[in-house]
C-alpha cells in the first residue's frame, strides 16, 4: 500500500494480495500505517488472519464485485459458511465469528469507510445472524480450567481438589529443568500472569526485598499496550526458586524462562550415557509454556500427586492452558473473601467484570441469594472452598 517503506506489514501484503476484491479509493496510506503500527501484535495476527480468510472466500465465490466494502448479504453468506463447517474443518464457534466480523468492521475503517454510514458489519440481518448462529449452538466460550494453590483460603474451607500448583511444584525434582519448571509455576500464579508477561519476563524486571518478597516489572501487558508498566508481587517461596533457577542457569540477564537443550552422549564401555544440559538464549514460546505444564501435570499424576478418576487424565491436561494460572489465582483471591475491584486491580483486569467472570462458580456460593436464604432455609452461605 505504501511507497516509502521496504517492509510493508503483514495486513498490508494481504490487501495488496487480493487488491482486486478491496476498493482503497477512500483510503490513506499513512492512515493505514499508523492504524497498524499501533496494533498489538496479537491483534495485528488475528486482523491478518480474519483478513486472509475474508478475501479467500471471496476470491473463491462468485459473483462478489468487491470484499471490501462489503454487502451485508456477503458476510451473512460468510457467517454460515463459517458456522457450516466442511470435511475438512470444523464449524467456527461463535466466539471465532464475532472476532472475524469485528476484524472486517476495523479493516472497513481503516480504509475509510467509517463515515456517516453505518458499516455493513452493523446491518441488521448481520447482527441477527450472530445472534441465531449462538442460539443455536448454545455454547458457552470455554474457559481454562483452574490452577489453584492446592490450600484453603479461610479457615473451614476444604482445599481444592485435583490438579494443584502445589502438586505441580512436588513434581518438579532438583534439576536444572525441575529447578525452571518450578521456578515458572511459582511465578505465573503468584503474579497471575498472562503467558505473554510470563515468557516477556527478564532478570531486570526481578527485584527482591528485605523481608523475602519481590517483585515483577511488568513492562507491556494486554491492557498496556502504550507500556505504561505495572508491578506484580511475588512472595519469598517464588523469589527462592527464580534464584535456584537464575543460579543454576548461569542466565544474569536477558529471558528469564528458555528452553533447555539436552544432549545425550553414546554409552561407554559400561553403558552410562553422559547427560549434557545446555541453556538457549530466545524465551520459551507459548507452546513452550503450555508443553511444560502439561508434561508437569503427567508427572505429578505418576507420583500420586494428583487424584484422578480412571481415564480423566486426557480431558484434564486438555483442560489446561498457561491462563489456568491466572484462573487459578483469581478464584482463590474469592475464596479468600476479595472483592472484584482490587483482584481486578491486582491482576491486571480490564474490569471487575470480567474478575468476576472466571470466579464465576465459587462467587455464586456467596451471593446475596445464598446469605439470605441460606439462613432461612439451610445450608448457610460460607465462602466458598
Amino acid at each position: 500500500m505504501t511507497t516509502d517503506r521496504p517492509f510493508p506489514s503483514s495486513v498490508e501484503l494481504v490487501l495488496g494480495g487480493h487488491a482486486m476484491l478491496v476498493d482503497t479509493r477512500a483510503a490513506s496510506p499513512l492512515a493505514l500505517e499508523a492504524a497498524v503500527a499501533a496494533m498489538a501484535p496479537a491483534t495485528k495476527a488475528a486482523i491478518t488472519a480474519d483478513l486472509k480468510c475474508f478475501l479467500a472466500w471471496c476470491k473463491a465465490r462468485r459473483p462478489v464485485a468487491t470484499a471490501v466494502p462489503a454487502e451485508p448479504e456477503t458476510l451473512v453468506h460468510y457467517l454460515h459458511w463459517l458456522a457450516k463447517g466442511s470435511d475438512i474443518r470444523a464449524g467456527a464457534k461463535p466466539a471465532t465469528l464475532a472476532r472475524r466480523i469485528a476484524s472486517i468492521a476495523r479493516i472497513h475503517r481503516i480504509l475509510g469507510f467509517g463515515g456517516r454510514e453505518p458499516l455493513p458489519t452493523q446491518a441488521g440481518m448481520v447482527r441477527d445472524t450472530l445472534k441465531g448462529i449462538r442460539r443455536k449452538k448454545r455454547e458457552r466460550q470455554r474457559q481454562a480450567a483452574p490452577l489453584r494453590l492446592g490450600e484453603a483460603m479461610q479457615e473451614g474451607q476444604a482445599p481444592p481438589e485435583g490438579v494443584t500448583v502445589n502438586a505441580l511444584l512436588a513434581s518438579c525434582g532438583s534439576d536444572i529443568i525441575g529447578l525452571r519448571d518450578a521456578a515458572l509455576i511459582s511465578l505465573a500464579y503468584d503474579a497471575g500472569l498472562r503467558v505473554s508477561e510470563l515468557v516477556g519476563a527478564t532478570v531486570v524486571d526481578l527485584s527482591q526485598f528485605g523481608d523475602g518478597s519481590g517483585r515483577l516489572e511488568i513492562t507491556h501487558s494486554k491492557t498496556d499496550q502504550l507500556g505504561e508498566g505495572a508491578l506484580a508481587w511475588l512472595s519469598a517461596d517464588t523469589m527462592v526458586r527464580l534464584s535456584a533457577w537464575l543460579l543454576a542457569s548461569g542466565i544474569a540477564h536477558g529471558p528469564v524462562f528458555r528452553r533447555i537443550n539436552v544432549l545425550t552422549s553414546p554409552p561407554d564401555a559400561a553403558g552410562q550415557r553422559l547427560v549434557r544440559h545446555y541453556i538457549g538464549s530466545k524465551p520459551l514460546t507459548r507452546q513452550g509454556v503450555v508443553a511444560i505444564l502439561r508434561r508437569r501435570v503427567l508427572e505429578a499424576v505418576d507420583l500420586g500427586l494428583v487424584e484422578l478418576e480412571p481415564g480423566m487424565e486426557g480431558d484434564t491436561v486438555r483442560g489446561l492452558s498457561a491462563h489456568s494460572f491466572r484462573v487459578g489465582l483469581t478464584q482463590d483471591l474469592f475464596a479468600a473473601g476479595e472483592d472484584g475491584a482490587g483482584i481486578a486491580l491486582a491482576l491486571r483486569w480490564s474490569s471487575p467484570t470480567t474478575a468476576l467472570r472466571y470466579a464465576r462458580e465459587l462467587a455464586v456460593g456467596n451471593n446475596a441469594a445464598a446469605r439470605v436464604l441460606g439462613r432461612l432455609r439451610g445450608g448457610g452461605s460460607q465462602t466458598p472452598a
